[in-house]
């Protein structure tokens, strides 16, 4: 009898958690908003690497060509921890991991998801109502004159990501493009197709590395380009890599 009222006792407060925290989840207010861009031809790559690096390995894989994209829009913010709890909540993503000696430095609500690998975040992206974007999507999206501020250069074993939309926005009016977090793109990493003016391209077919983009919160400044392009493994959960979504328009 008394295993019966501990299990009902812990069974009760789990639920009384739960509750607290969901309404605490959805209390927080909403910062996704998305960014429309318009059908058309655009160049993607840079000629960086071959005029200033000697084409060094690190990032020979950026040639210039162009590209066709369809009419998309983009969440203006990165995918923020609140954000991702309640697509936890409601039972369709998995938990996000924790830092194993850090956590509170990641764990801000307003920060930016991460510890998500690569299927966690599209699967959020599915759950609301997009994908995540494409390189070609990604890297339009990040172009123009003013590439915005950025959140970098923080020592690896004592910095961490900063709450989203901190910094003034780019161009497009996308905030943290560059810098806070790396973000997981929907391709394959391979070498680009150089046929030009490809409609709506989205990389290799197969391969073992997801490309992200954008350059993280420890990352040097000329990893902070538009151009600029990162393997990482998609099983893998970071602590600079987390991710913004993409969808299309009809």
């Amino acid at each position: 009898m008394k295993n019966k009222k501990s299990i009902y006792s812990i069974y009760i407060f789990v639920v009384i958690i739960f509750s607290l925290l969901f309404n605490l989840v959805y209390a927080l207010p909403k910062v996704s908003s998305q960014i429309n861009f318009k059908a058309g031809e655009f160049s993607i790559g840079n000629i960086y690497c071959a005029e200033e690096q000697n084409n060094s390995d690190w990032c020979s894989d950026e040639i210039p060509h162009n590209v066709r994209l369809k009419s998309f829009s983009l969440d203006q913010y990165e995918v923020t921890n609140s954000e991702y709890m309640k697509c936890f909540a409601e039972g369709v993503c998995n938990p996000n991991d924790l830092h194993e000696t850090r956590p509170k430095d990641f764990s801000g609500m307003k920060q930016p998801v991460v510890f998500v690998s690569w299927e966690d975040a599209q699967i959020f992206c599915k759950w609301r109502g997009g994908n995540l974007p494409t390189e070609a999507q990604w890297e339009h999206a990040a172009q123009g004159d003013n590439p915005g501020g950025a959140h970098f250069k923080q020592i690896y074993n004592v910095g961490s990501t900063t709450d989203v939309g901190g910094q003034r926005p780019n161009s497009n009016n996308l905030y943290d493009m560059l810098g806070n977090v790396y973000e997981w793109t929907l391709d394959w990493y391979g070498p680009y197709q150089l046929e030009n003016n490809v409609l709506n391209p989205t990389g290799s077919t197969t391969g073992k590395e997801k490309v992200v983009r954008g350059g993280a919160w420890h990352s040097p400044s000329h990893y902070l380009r538009a151009s600029d392009r990162v393997a990482k493994i998609p099983e893998y959960k970071y602590s600079d890599v987390g991710f913004r979504c993409a969808y299309s328009k009809k």
